[in-house]
């Protein structure tokens, strides 16, 4: 398996390395040190540490969620590692147990009915723009045996959602808990885990129907279940690298209320409102280990890519550990770089910018995000970054000054570490 998880990573290296993000009058190949590139992610669940952490409390030993998934940039003093009073709010309830992270989701509605005039009609009020937000699963197997990396079997899940902006989700919950199956797959395509699972639910009402769903895409090389529900591209493909103690899916509530007909010539109504999304969530990577990232000056590369509910970018970022700092390339519909610091398990930034120099475009935003696994092997966030761009003098005749904002998901895999002593698995 260790043989098989380094030529895996060495072949992530191989695609991804070639990107601007490491062009070398900005960054290091450190060639090398690619002899040392390890595999992540295999520390058992039983050396968790599920008793001693709570998300609320400040940066104590994180073991089955994370803590608060953003720390302001900025921070000044001390060791980056230790306590930080300053956290934004969780979804409501995301504790020990729990899967955390980030969203994007969106609101809809539509209505229709029945009468004697037009026979039937229907109206569909246009979807809202992504927004974003924080988001809480909570996985719950039947069998304590199903663990983030092995098991499969029956159970439920739950998810919470809290916005980010200005725009509220209709629905901030899935409800209720969803009845699920974890793991599973067919010979080759078997995946095994929390991580992956498939959760849906239906109830008839008094007043009509109620529907919840959540999915966590499987992470097997051979699987297309990431790939049939958003395409293929680098976020795609980051799923199948991703580390074990983190899932990424899909989620959805929808309520249908019907009203009987009470004038002469209506039959019935119907209205529908819905809220649906895709998320990153996970446990966060123990503060033991990156302090020791810390102390040995490590330097960590990912790569992975990025999904803003219609398209996907490839998504570049070096971590420094030891002065808690980390930059990043976003390349495709915004093509922006960021660069921001790091507090206890977590990355933020707002200070971004155009990746190519002589960019007739201005960029504001934020990105954050939480290195998740025991030994950090992936970095999963969310972007919200707003590009205007000015035409040249010379071509404002021709041209007009836009404005698009983004926000999406990310999830970027460790490929390989540099340092003055890194140690191999």
């Amino acid at each position: 398996m260790k043989t098989k998880r380094t030529v895996i990573a060495a072949c992530i290296a191989t695609l991804f390395i070639s990107g601007t993000v490491f062009a070398k009058d900005k960054w290091e190949y450190h060639e090398n040190g690619w002899n040392n590139v390890n595999s992540y992610g295999k520390v058992v669940i039983a050396q968790d540490s599920v008793n001693q952490w709570g998300p609320w409390e400040d940066f104590v030993e994180p073991a089955a969620g994370a803590p608060s998934p953003v720390a302001m940039p900025g921070m000044s003093g001390g060791d980056q590692y230790r306590n930080n009073p300053i956290v934004v709010r969780l979804p409501e309830g995301c504790a020990a147990g729990d899967w955390c992270g980030y969203a994007i989701f969106r609101n809809s509605s539509s209505s229709g009915g029945e009468d004697t005039k037009v026979s039937s009609y229907s109206y569909y009020i246009p979807a809202d723009p992504w927004s974003a937000g924080l988001f809480a699963l909570t996985p719950t197997p039947d069998d304590p045996g199903i663990t983030a990396g092995t098991g499969r079997g029956e159970g439920t899940v739950f998810w919470r959602l809290s916005p980010l902006g200005s725009t509220n989700p209709t629905f901030s919950d899935s409800g209720s808990n969803i009845p699920a199956d974890f793991g599973g797959g067919y010979g080759w395509y078997r995946d095994d885990g929390l991580h992956h699972f498939h959760a849906r639910t239906g109830n008839e009402t008094d007043s009509g129907w109620e529907s919840s769903l959540a999915s966590g895409f499987s992470h097997n090389w051979l699987s297309a279940e990431a790939t049939s529900e958003v395409g293929y591209g680098w976020f795609a493909l980051a799923v199948k690298g991703a580390d074990k103690e983190v899932a990424i899916g899909t989620f959805e509530r929808q309520i249908t209320t019907y009203t009987s007909g009470n004038e002469e010539y209506r039959y019935w109504d119907e209205e529908t409102a819905r809220t649906n999304g895709y998320y990153v969530a996970g446990i966060a990577t123990p503060q033991t280990y990156l302090a020791d990232q810390q102390a040995r000056d490590i330097r960590a590369y990912y790569a992975g890519g990025s999904f803003d509910g219609t398209s996907q970018g490839k998504v570049l970022i070096q971590v420094q550990f030891a002065p808690a700092t980390w930059q990043g390339q976003w390349t495709g519909v915004m093509n922006f770089k960021a660069e921001g610091n790091i507090s206890g398990a977590n990355i933020s930034s707002t200070n971004v910018s155009a990746l190519y120099s002589g960019s007739s475009s201005s960029y504001e935003g934020s990105v954050q995000g939480t290195f998740y696994g025991q030994q950090a092997g992936s970095i999963g966030g969310i972007s919200n970054v707003t590009k205007t761009y000015t035409p040249p003098v010379e071509a404002r005749i021709a041209q007009m000054p836009s404005t698009q904002t983004q926000t999406a998901v990310f999830l970027v895999n460790k490929v390989y570490s540099t340092g003055a002593s890194v140690k191999p698995d």
